[in-house]
């Protein structure tokens, strides 16, 4: 790897079930052996004071390793720092959507040399606003059911709950008990129209969930955010639309609207409905989501069939 100058790695230990940590040493000997900075993070939000001061450490490139909760992190410092600073990605996270979306390379090593040498290249960003202040997300907010999910998975995990079958897991369990929600949704400042749904997915990638082809239109840089609308299934027919989660088949069900957004108001009518961003609880409705077009610049690799997808 040839050597490159003023990086700095940041790496979360706790990503992926200790995935991220397990790939350390690789990664550390990797990163210095091409002049750049290794740290690792030491609690949560570590990695948001790390980015936002890389830009007074003389740095030009920081790359997240772990998955997308990392990345958001990362990527709320790079945004605070005014957005200079190329981010780069190794995932070491359970899902890894948005590297997926970025066609990026699996091997931890092989991520890195496309963090510290690919080509930067504009991505765009959601920014949401609710209970918890505002926040960027970088590949898809949710609110619903999959953000009962999220906070589950999120929360103290058993062992059959980790990885992707973990997820999967995880959905029909929170399936069992969860009941549909009554919302208000008011598209690019048009009137509110009350809907019940399932959940509700705000994506900037085309993937969620560990692979879940939520939005299959959705690209990185088109300055829009996908939004996709699961309206009022019951339980068994959202068991049976699961296949066609991870197919990107969902979107021909009519109970599924699919629309491409700029901004996107939520207000829960008669109950607390749940907000996840990037699969981190976020707490609950009423939330704005806005698109924050070009507002990172990403290190992807200089050839690529699946990048923006």
């Amino acid at each position: 790897m040839a050597a490159t100058a003023s990086a700095l790695v940041i790496l979360n230990p706790v990503a992926g079930n200790g995935r991220a940590q397990r790939a350390a040493q690789r990664i550390a000997a990797a990163a210095r052996s091409a002049g750049a900075t290794f740290v690792e993070t030491q609690a949560r939000g570590h990695g948001t004071e790390l980015a936002a001061g890389a830009a007074d450490g003389g740095y030009r490139r920081v790359v997240a390793v772990g998955g997308e909760g990392t990345v958001q992190e990362i990527a709320n410092g790079l945004v605070a720092g005014g957005g200079v600073i190329t981010l780069g990605i190794v995932p070491g996270g359970n899902g890894n959507d948005l590297a997926r979306a970025l066609g990026l390379p699996r091997d931890p090593v092989a991520a890195l040399a496309v963090a510290l040498h690919g080509a930067a290249e504009p991505m765009d960003v959601g920014l949401a606003t609710g209970s918890r202040g505002s926040r960027i997300f970088v590949d898809a907010a949710g609110i619903g059911f999959d953000a009962g999910i999220a906070a589950r998975m999120a929360g103290s995990r058993q062992r059959w709950q980790r990885g992707r079958a973990g997820y999967l897991l995880t959905t029909l369990d929170e399936l069992r008990r969860y009941r549909n929600s009554r919302v208000r949704i008011a598209v690019d400042g048009a009137p509110a129209a009350e809907r019940m749904i399932l959940f509700a997915a705000v994506a900037n990638g085309a993937w969620y969930g560990g692979g879940m082809h939520i939005a299959p239109g959705a690209r990185l840089d088109d300055g829009s955010l996908d939004l996709c609308l699961v309206g009022d299934l019951s339980r068994l027919a959202a068991l049976g639309q699961l296949p066609g989660l991870y197919r990107g088949t969902h979107v021909r069900h009519p109970a599924v609207s699919m629309t491409r957004v700029r901004a996107v108001e939520l207000e829960a009518v008669d109950s607390d409905v749940p907000v996840h961003l990037d699969g981190e609880p976020f707490g609950s409705l009423p939330l704005r989501i806005e698109v924050r077009p070009a507002a990172l610049t990403v290190a992807m690799p200089a050839v690529s069939g699946t990048v923006h997808g």
